[in-house]
Parts: structure tokens; C-alpha cells; sequence
């Protein structure tokens, strides 16, 4: 699963890009993309999920 996450470092609001996944019986996040401090429209996400699939192809 892909989602959006909110992280705050010292009041800030930074986005990333991440994916859970199950791992000796924990879930753990894996950081697939830094989105930086705006969070992105529907289109920019489409787009910025669109390259990470021509990459790992």
C-alpha cells in the first residue's frame, strides 16, 4: 500500500511518499520518495507515482 505520510521535525511539516510492507511479522514503512514541505496536488502525486513505475520497470 502507497500513501502519503506527514512527518513533523520541529514544527515543520515535511510529506513523503511511502509504501507498508510486512517484514518478519512487523509492518514497516519504506520511504519510497522525499515530496518536500507543500503537499503535492493530485496531479503532481500522478505523475511523481507514473516515474517510480517507469524506474522500476
Amino acid at each position: 500500500m502507497v500513501y502519503i505520510r506527514e512527518k513533523i521535525v520541529r514544527g515543520r511539516i515535511y510529506y513523503y511518499l511511502v509504501r507498508s510492507v510486512r517484514d518478519e511479522g512487523k509492518v514497516r514503512q519504506i520511504v519510497l520518495k522525499y515530496l518536500g514541505k507543500n503537499k503535492p496536488s493530485a496531479e503532481e502525486l500522478n505523475n511523481i507515482v507514473v516515474g517510480l513505475k517507469d524506474k522500476s520497470e
